[in-house]
This record gives C-alpha cells, structure tokens and sequence, in this order.
C-alpha cells in the first residue's frame, strides 16, 4: 500500500491542486459576474432616474413576476434605446444580458462596455450561431437574457414585424418567459429623432409562460402568445393617457420615416425643421404637437395624425409599386465600408450604385479599386439594419458592407420595399 501510495501520491497531489485551482477560478468567476450584475443593475436605476424623474413619471407593475427565478428569457418591445434601462429596472435584483446588434460592439467605447456587461452580439436579420450559443451559456449559468423580438426599434410608434425566431429559442431552452411591454418610450425617444425628450413611461412585467407551457405549446403557438403579448401603438395608448413630450425641435428628422406627401403624392419630397413637417414641393404642412401628435398647419393641408397612420399609407403606397414585375429603387452609393462579419472595424472600400427589384439588392461598383458586383438575395432580407439616415447594413457569408447613399430618404424607401416583400413571401 505505501508502494501505491509513493508511486501516485504525486499524480493525486497535482489533481487535487488543479481541482483546487478549477474551483477558484470557478469562484472567482462568479463573484465577477455579481459585482458586474450589481453594477449594471446600478446603471439602469441611473438612467431611468435621469431620463424619468425629472418632472416625468415612470409607471412600474412587477407584481406578477415575484418569484419567478433564473433561468428565464425576458421579451420586451422595442419604443426606444432606454428599453434595456427600462427591462433591467423592472427585473432587479436579476441581471439581465441584451442581446444586441453587432454593429454596437465595433464602435470602441461601446463596444467594450457592452462586452463588460455580457451583452450577447447579434448580426440583425441574419443568422448568427454565436448569440445562440451565448444564450445556452447564460442559460447553463441560470441567468436572464433579454430579447427584443422585433429585432429593431420601432419605425413608427407600433410594432414592428415579429419573426418566429425566437419562439424557436424559447422552445430549445423551455425556460419561463417574462414579457416587458413599455408604453410611451417612442415618445421619449423616437427612432429617427437626434435627441432625446423627458417623459413619463408605463411598463408592466408579466410572466408570459411557464417552463411547463413551453414544454406544451408548440412554436407557432408560442409565437402566437408572442404577438399578442408585444404588439403596442404608442399613439393610440396616448389618446387615453394624455401625455406631454414637447420640445421646440420635436419634429426634427421625422421626414426621414415620413418621406411622400399625402396631398401631392410625390415621394422623397418631405422636410422637418422645428416642430413642423412640410412638404419642399406643394407645401403641405402639418405641425408636431406636444402630445406627439400631427396637427395640419392650414386649412388646405392634407395631413395624417400620427406617424402609424401615416407610414401604412406609405406602405400601402409602396405595395401599389410592387405589383409591377419591373419594379426597381435605383439609389446612388457614394461610400462603400466593409468589415469582417463578425469583428472589426470598418474600412471605406468604393461607390457605386445599388438597384432594388424584387430579387433583392444589387450592387456594382468600385471595390478596392476594382469593378465588382455584390448580391443580396431578398430571402435573406427580411429588412435592412439601418437608423434610417444614408446608410444601412448589410452582411452576406463572410463580410458586412455598409453602404451610404446620396439621397438619405432612400433608405426608408429600401427598407419598405424589401419588408413588403418579404412578408409576402412568408404568407
């Protein structure tokens, strides 16, 4: 026995002290995502303070979700950027990991940030295995991941289309879900607007499903929860609550979403300054009140409401366009970016132009100096990434390009064009 003993005493000694040192990072580890846990939790209290309280409310219901634990998936709909503020506010004293676009995280400062605070990259509206498998390690750790189903802000102030994507990860993990619906963030913080406004917000935490439903239900069943439990118009909830979000440049860039005037008809002819929306050719007018609603300027202006209202005739417009087999959007690039997919920064490469048909989108130009041509199938675009100014991404295998167009309300038109027909392809 003491032979045995002098033969691997050493071999029993080196494994206990790995599987003490395994421990102590293991340890180690743990106390790290706490510290960094409390610390997000910290800057959310923070920024909804800062954003919320002063002269504004922020309406809070978390009464249903009281002992629900971690491991779970949170869905929230997505108002405005102070969403993730708001979602993490809610969940105290669970932290919470966004998954985020990946354009974020090559912006250097950002980047970093969201990389200490475990937010999980994700390329939009393209499939990408690396957030799947981000969101197993969170799940195998028993944390929270926060998902925004329509992969986007709102365009408008409603609900953007919701994909069956995450109702498939839900269904991988079976897992509770926890539904964050906020009214009012549009108004705080449009989507096409430079700045941000103070107001008052509602958000109410509801458990969605329960590890046993999700186990049950199948996909389109949960996806058809999903729907149902996300779909929001901020206009129509402010109707009944009266809001105020004023501000002397309220309606700055609004022309960006709301390009075609609704007394002329010409497209790409709106402009915003102030508080007014008004069209360069006809002068139609309308005027942004401090509800956040469209008032007409003048007895002869010809005018929506609000903005819901007004992109539906847009799109509705553009649907028209669509029925004819030659339709196309022809649009100037006059700087062409591209980067690895995944990593990096961006390099400027060309220009060219892009044309978009009913096959997707298609590029020729210079690229490093040589004549090239770059195609975008419309199957893998159910919309473009883009903060719908110039520019928009788009990624193929194994690079993401990002094009910026000479006219900025192009962009809106891309965008429409190619949802229209994707949606069109999924009916």
């Amino acid at each position: 026995m003491g032979f045995l003993k002098f033969l691997w005493g050493p071999v029993i000694h080196k494994k206990e002290e790995s599987n003490k040192k395994k421990m102590l990072i293991s340890a180690l580890g743990r106390l790290q995502r706490k510290v960094l846990g409390l610390l997000q939790i910290s800057a959310a209290r923070v920024v909804v303070y800062w954003v919320f309280k002063r002269g504004a409310q922020i309406r809070m219901d978390r009464g249903t979700i009281k002992g629900v634990q971690p491991p779970f998936i949170v869905l929230g709909n997505h108002t405005s950027n102070f969403d993730p503020a708001l979602v993490q506010y809610v969940l105290a004293p669970h932290p919470c990991y966004f998954l985020t676009s990946n354009y974020y995280f090559r912006l250097p400062v950002v980047g970093r940030i969201l990389n200490i605070f475990r937010a999980i990259p994700k390329i939009q509206f393209y499939p990408d295995i690396r957030s799947t498998r981000r969101v197993a390690e969170a799940m195998a750790r028993g944390e929270a991941v926060g998902i925004f189903p329509e992969g986007r802000r709102s365009i408008d102030g409603s609900c953007c289309p919701i994909s069956d994507t995450v109702a498939r990860l839900i269904k991988k993990f079976n897992v509770p879900v926890i539904a964050v619906r906020t009214s009012g963030g549009y108004f705080v913080w449009p989507r096409w607007s430079p700045f941000w406004r103070s107001g008052s917000v509602e958000t109410v935490a509801t458990q969605l499903l329960t590890k046993e439903e999700t186990g049950r239900l199948d996909v389109r069943e949960i996806h058809d929860v999903i729907c149902r439990a996300l779909a929001y118009n901020d206009y129509a909830w402010n109707l009944a609550a009266g809001e105020h979000y004023g501000h002397h440049r309220a309606a700055e860039n609004l022309h960006l979403v709301l390009h075609q005037c609704p007394r002329c008809l010409l497209e790409r002819t709106m402009r915003s300054e102030g508080t007014r929306l008004y069209c360069r050719k006809c002068g139609n007018a309308a005027v942004l009140d401090g509800y956040g609603f469209l008032q007409p300027a003048d007895s002869e202006s010809v005018i929506f409401p609000d903005p819901v209202q007004w992109n539906a005739w847009q799109r509705e417009k553009m649907r028209g366009l669509l029925r004819d087999d030659h339709f196309t959007i022809e649009a100037k690039v006059k700087d062409l970016r591209v980067a690895d997919k995944y990593h990096g920064k961006y390099r400027r490469c060309g220009y060219g132009k892009i044309v978009v048909n009913k096959d997707g989108i298609q590029f020729r130009g210079s690229v490093d100096g040589q004549m090239r041509e770059l195609f975008f199938p419309r199957e893998i675009l159910p919309a473009i990434s883009t903060e719908f100014k110039a520019d928009f991404e788009v990624c193929d295998q194994t690079n993401a390009w990002w094009f910026f167009l000479a006219e900025e309300q192009q962009t809106v038109r891309i965008e429409t064009a190619l949802s229209i027909m994707y949606e069109q392809k999924q009916i």
